[in-house]
């Protein structure tokens, strides 16, 4: 019982509120499809293709023999997945639709491996061992299915306009990188490329991504949200008190309803695809707690793989930092990877409910949310450090080093520094940085740094704020102004004791616009253009 509210009348609103998200309407996923004709190339030395035995008749086959059953992964590379594998040997390349790779090491050691691409050790299997038989039997019917046309969901969109992973050949943010567990993210140096047929859906490159750049399409991200609201509104509007919501697989669903029966379940297709933008908003819209569903075989044994995993903790982290500076309980939102986690588990204080819409932006469904929170809190700080990698953040710039070049404001993804129209001035607005590393990476003088943190009042955060300005140096000849006092002065103090500048009228040319500069090269008898 909770608040008074009976059992039976708790299911009664659940009922309700689980028919409510029945009728939304959803944006449908694009398809990737695949098509194998059952091509199936074994690696593996003499010995275990021997003990593999017969090919199913389903398939044709071709072998790479390895001496060695720990082969060096630069001799053979693997790319593609189900039914366009290309795989290379020293100046060989062979294709086929799947790949048994029979090393005692496997080829490929990412944690999710490509759709048709199976591994097995048998160099220990003991052929009389009912056991073993049993493994490779049901492999061998893995191998025989896969023939044929499959589909599977899309499961992510890419906008690379919006990305920060690089610019003019300098690398920012690389965080979907090194999170995905299938390593089906590469970089293309100024974008990254995300191969679908790679792609399991397990979404952490979305949760991690800062700019929404990379969002989760399996549903669209606007999609879960409207979801959790209409879940959350549907249910409160019975006059139940605020409850735990849940994000949980199918797959674990019947046991995340018996730990928690009076919990709201939402089921994703995988838990880490689930980012702070959504808890937030969760919490707003009037959930007590938010958990995220990750028990695994029950014992302890976790489901998601290990980069998914460390990348989710970090964000939770971050979250946790802003609750607390919000005066809410850290734990309002946490992993459940172990049944004992949920005796020390808080919860939020009793709130009224948010009514805002869902919003398919990443930052302002977050900050949305947040400016909320805030608002229903009687103490709250006005800004939180955060940890080191989060997505939000400050800017610092050495004004001693800076000359105002301003290639940061180039380089900057998200508008976060700005230049101005009217006067030699860097400025910043805090909400938008990404913290991407972009403008520290491009910077020719190294004059900036960033730092992760949060302001919590929404003016601060939104409020431009000059990081550096300068007088404007004008041109000695013509008096229009052409650059920084302080750019002209670091080039002239640069270029000290240059034979192009040995002169007081060549070195007065430094002090010149573009225009000026040349006309005085021409009138210059003295001029050497052999430089």
């Amino acid at each position: 019982m909770t608040d008074g509210f009976s059992t039976e009348s708790i299911k009664q609103a659940q009922t309700v509120a689980y028919e409510a998200v029945n009728q939304l309407k959803t944006e449908t996923t694009a398809i990737v499809e695949y098509q194998s004709a059952g091509h199936l190339l074994l690696i593996g030395d003499a010995q275990a293709v021997e003990k593999f035995g017969e090919i199913p008749k389903e398939l044709s086959s071709e072998v790479v023999s390895v001496k060695d059953q720990a082969p060096n992964n630069d001799e053979i590379t693997i790319d593609g997945a189900l039914g366009k594998f290309v795989i290379k040997i020293a100046e060989k390349s062979i294709n086929a639709d799947l790949v048994l790779d029979l090393t005692a090491n496997p080829i490929l050691s990412m944690a999710l491996k490509p759709p048709g691409y199976f591994a097995m050790d048998l160099s220990r299997a003991d052929m009389a061992d009912t056991s073993d038989t049993a493994k490779l039997i049901a492999l061998k019917q893995e191998l025989s299915d896969l023939v044929g046309t499959f589909e599977k969901p899309r499961y992510f969109d890419y906008n690379a306009s919006a990305c920060a992973h690089g610019r003019s050949g300098k690398t920012g943010c690389t965080r979907c990188l090194e999170a995905c567990p299938a390593e089906a993210i590469s970089s293309l140096i100024d974008s990254i490329k995300v191969d679908p047929t790679r792609c399991q859906g397990g979404g952490i490159c979305a949760t991690v991504c800062p700019s929404g750049a990379i969002s989760y399409a399996y549903p669209k991200a606007k999609d879960l949200l409207n979801h959790v609201r209409t879940l959350l509104l549907s249910y409160l509007k019975q006059g139940a008190s605020q409850p735990d919501l849940v994000f949980v697989t199918e797959k674990e669903q019947e046991q995340a309803k018996q730990i928690l029966p009076a919990a709201l379940l939402v089921i994703v297709e995988e838990v880490a695809s689930v980012g702070p933008e959504v808890w937030l908003s969760a919490l707003a819209w009037g959930a007590k707690a938010v958990r995220l569903f990750d028990l695994g075989d029950g014992e302890g044994h976790q489901r998601m793989p290990h980069s998914s995993r460390d990348a989710l903790d970090h964000n939770i982290e971050m979250v946790q930092a802003v609750l607390i500076a919000a005066n809410y309980p850290a734990s309002t939102v946490a992993v459940i990877a172990n049944l004992s986690e949920l005796l020390t588990l808080d919860s939020m204080s009793k709130i009224i409910p948010a009514s805002h819409a869902a919003l398919s932006d990443k930052r302002q469904a977050f900050y949305m949310a947040l400016d909320y929170l805030v608002e229903q809190s009687d103490q709250v700080k006005e800004i939180t450090l955060l940890p080191e990698g989060s997505i939000f953040g400050d800017v610092q710039v050495d004004q001693e080093k800076c000359t105002l070049c301003m290639a940061c404001v180039s380089a900057c993804p998200a508008n976060a520094l700005q230049d101005s129209n009217e006067t030699p001035q860097l400025g910043f607005v805090e909400a938008n940085c990404l913290q991407c590393n972009l403008c520290t990476h491009t910077c020719p003088e190294s004059a900036i740094t960033i730092s992760p943190r949060l302001l919590l009042n929404h003016n601060a955060r939104k409020k431009p704020r000059v990081l550096h300005q300068d007088s404007p140096f004008c041109c000695i000849t013509c008096g229009e102004p052409f650059a920084t006092t302080s750019g002209i002065t670091t080039i002239i103090a640069k270029l000290a004791g240059h034979s192009m500048f040995a002169d007081e009228r060549s070195k007065n040319r430094l002090k010149m616009c573009d225009d000026c500069r040349v006309k005085d090269m021409m009138e210059d008898p003295n001029a050497n253009f052999n430089h």
